[in-house]
């Protein structure tokens, strides 16, 4: 996330074009801004996306773009561009940023808006539109095609979106919120600016985008479009609850509903638009000898050794600090999916699918969570699980009718007394309500701080991309420090299973088995790899796969990435020769784009196209020289130089990045879940769970236990013991 700032740049005449879509270039020349700042935002991907600009009488002298809310590595990575198109063209008609079309057109609503205030101007009435079904297509958050709605225009207003093709559905579980709760909004509000549904941001905004196209094909002007949505400035008090749940992911869930079952009375908060979080894009938790998967597979007989697993996972972490937390994490892992099974109907199956990602003798570790009765609801991150998840909480609001939760609520800060004892949460509502929920217990469970760049970037060095959404941004964590609790293992390597391109193209500007062909010279394991340091990238398993494909060493690259790097002879071979044997059989688990590669050997002829618009996406970096590519990329050219030869030849950099489901690190915590102080005590009734606190089962500077499953399942310990121990402490006060 960046804020880009242009400094003051005084242009010649020749250089003054229109100052906005309205304005004349003579009527510019005529003096037709008063000089001063002016300021305004609109909608990018996300909301809060800021333009400032500085004029004089007749030109824009210097724009400042706040894209500090946007993807970093998308449209905060945009801004500087955008700042100097605005400069070069004086006006909105600018080209903007292949890959980064929501923060452009934000940055040009937001930039009319500006230069409307400095003629003195405002909007009038919307443009009229012509009644019509109108069909429009966006990319959005699916892998394998774009999304196409149609929209219905009556009376000058909308009135019905059906989406007609998407595959979000078909790359996570969180479309569904979107097409639930976003189109409804607009229709209602007849307003651009709904707020994107949190959790389904990209779905949201590939809806919004679809009605904007309908709108400008019905005659109309799209950027009229975004009325402010007035926000309510209410407070609402809810007093008198035994335990408080913070996030509703995997980890908050089980915990409400241990909770539930022991009797308290229970408030869950869930900011995105669902409830599941990162657990809908998990295959399933380890489970070791539980019994109810030896009563399906086994004959009652244990089957998997779980002293090894914990000499283990004991040798791996290097020290016996946390044994205690281990042996929990291994002992009752399996008891803790039973009890969920017996009580609240969680179902699993197909154990032995993956096996473990480093011991291989370990073949029947983790299991599966059973889809739907048919055992047709999948995505590409394994069976849909949302119902598994909405049912359980269902059995535990049945417990206590007082037991509620809500979606669309998002956890602030913690509320303490005047002995510094904290008592509750505060947290904003999705139309702007704000809601004090008072509580005797509170569990922290909102996902590790994969969603915070300032975080990850203090604790990790660097951003990473996700594999699912990003709601995860360190709020659980910064609450537990608040309230004077200790972090443990901040720095423990996210989790990493997967590699691909730098920027997933997800329009049409390449077919997908363009794509396909691009994602295998990044994820090849037969060329030159070089990290962002220039070096050549070589550890133990340099592919940073697994026989699986399953990506683990990748996540020990500088920045989590490194290029794959080709000589323009290289290139010529392919186009005339084609892929090799190892680049036609490397494919990206999970995140593959629905194209085939081609046999190896046969020609790829139009290769240059595909690496053409590799770079417009900042997928592929190409340089004339050693030096161009040094600086490119940002390393020291004598590295670069150890590491290619001095080659006098165009090079081809193709960026492999890693994707992470979450971080590791966390709050520190005893073997009850109570957050712990520097001091090693316990905050009696504040709690962590999942990876609110992983970081006591791992290690800084390492991934993080790559067993399989070992992450989900901590969801279900560190749920079932906190929210146990949450209720026992409450129902004694």
């Amino acid at each position: 996330m960046k804020k880009r700032k242009v400094l003051s740049i005084l242009l010649t005449c020749a250089l003054c074009l229109p100052a906005a879509g309205t304005a004349l270039a003579e009527e510019s020349s005529e003096g037709s801004y008063t000089p001063g700042n002016y300021t305004a935002s609109s909608i990018g991907h996300e909301d809060g996306l800021t333009v400032t600009v500085t004029v004089d009488e007749t030109s824009i002298v210097s724009v400042e773009v706040d894209a500090s809310n946007e993807t970093a590595e998308i449209g905060g990575a945009a801004a500087d561009e955008l700042a100097e198109q605005i400069l070069a063209v004086q006006g909105t008609e600018i080209d903007g940023v292949s890959g980064a079309t929501e923060t452009t057109e934000g940055v040009k609503r937001a930039l009319a808006d500006c230069l409307d205030q400095a003629m003195g101007t405002t909007g009038g009435e919307q443009t009229a539109l012509t009644d019509g079904t109108y069909t429009a297509t966006s990319p959005s958050f699916g892998l394998t095609s774009q999304m196409t709605c149609k929209i219905t225009i009556e009376g000058g207003a909308i009135t019905d979106i059906a989406v007609v093709e998407e595959s979000d559905s078909a790359t996570g579980e969180w479309f569904a919120s979107a097409e639930e709760l976003y189109i409804p909004r607009v229709i209602e509000s007849q307003s651009l600016a709904v707020d994107a549904i949190t959790g389904a941001t990209t779905s949201s905004n590939a809806i919004r985008n679809c009605v904007a196209d309908a709108i400008d094909q019905a005659g109309g002007d799209s950027s009229e479009w975004y009325t402010e949505i007035e926000k309510s400035s209410e407070t609402v008090v809810i007093e008198d609850y035994d335990v408080i749940v913070v996030g509703l992911g995997g980890s908050g869930i089980l915990s409400y509903c241990a909770a539930a079952d022991g009797g308290a009375t229970v408030f869950g908060i869930e900011a995105a638009g669902k409830v599941g979080g990162n657990s809908v894009c998990t295959y399933g938790p380890m489970a070791l000898n539980s019994e109810y998967l030896k009563e399906l597979y086994t004959d009652g007989e244990d089957y998997i050794d779980a002293d090894a697993v914990y000499e283990t996972w004991m040798e791996y972490v290097g020290s016996d600090e946390k044994a205690d937390v281990i042996s929990e994490a291994v002992y009752n892992s399996g008891s803790a999916l039973d009890y969920y099974v017996e009580n609240f109907g969680f179902e699993f199956e197909g154990m032995g699918l993956l096996g473990s990602f480093v011991v291989p003798e370990w073949t029947q570790l983790w299991c599966v969570y059973s889809a739907d009765e048919d055992n047709t609801s999948w995505n590409i991150l394994g069976p849909n699980k949302t119902f598994q998840f909405t049912r359980a909480l269902d059995i535990a609001n049945e417990m206590n009718e007082k037991n509620q939760y809500m979606t669309e609520l998002t956890a602030d800060s913690l509320i303490f007394d005047e002995d510094g004892n904290a008592i509750g949460v505060t947290a904003t509502y999705y139309d702007g309500t704000t809601y004090e929920i008072y509580g005797k217990s509170i569990i922290l469970a909102t996902g590790g701080f994969l969603g915070n760049d300032e975080m990850m970037v203090e604790y990790l060095g660097s951003t990473v991309n996700s594999i699912g959404d990003t709601v995860n941004d360190g709020t659980g964590i910064q609450m537990g420090i608040s309230a004077g609790g200790a972090t443990y293992m901040m720095s423990t390597l996210p989790m990493v299973h997967i590699s691909q391109v730098k920027n997933i193209i997800r329009t049409d500007d390449l077919t997908a088995d363009q794509k396909a062909i691009l994602s295998a010279l990044a994820l090849t394991t037969d060329q030159t790899m070089i990290t962002n340091e220039g070096n050549i990238w070589g550890n133990e398993n340099q592919s940073g796969t697994t026989d699986e494909g399953v990506t683990v060493e990748i996540v020990y690259a500088p920045d989590y990435m490194y290029y794959v790097v080709y000589s323009q002879e290289d290139i010529d071979n392919i186009r005339t020769s084609g892929l090799s044997e190892t680049q036609a059989a490397s494919v990206s688990s999970f995140l593959s784009q629905g194209g085939t590669l081609p046999e190896a050997g046969t020609p790829v002829e139009d290769i240059d196209e595909i690496l053409a618009v590799g770079e417009e996406y900042d997928d592929v970096i190409v340089a004339d020289s050693l030096s161009d590519l040094a600086a490119a990329i940002g390393c020291d050219e004598a590295n670069l130089t150890a590491a290619l030869g001095e080659e006098d030849t165009t090079w081809y950099a193709v960026a492999c990045c890693s994707y992470a489901y979450a971080t590791v690190g966390g709050l520190d915590v005893d073997v009850n879940m109570n957050v712990l102080r520097e001091d090693g005590t316990p905050i009696e009734n504040l709690y962590a769970v999942g990876q609110d606190s992983e970081g006591v089962c791992n290690v800084d500077g390492a991934a993080y236990t790559p067993w399989g499953g070992q992450a989900q399942s901590w969801t279900f310990v560190s749920g079932q013991i906190a929210g146990t121990q949450a209720a026992a402490y409450a129902l004694a006060q």
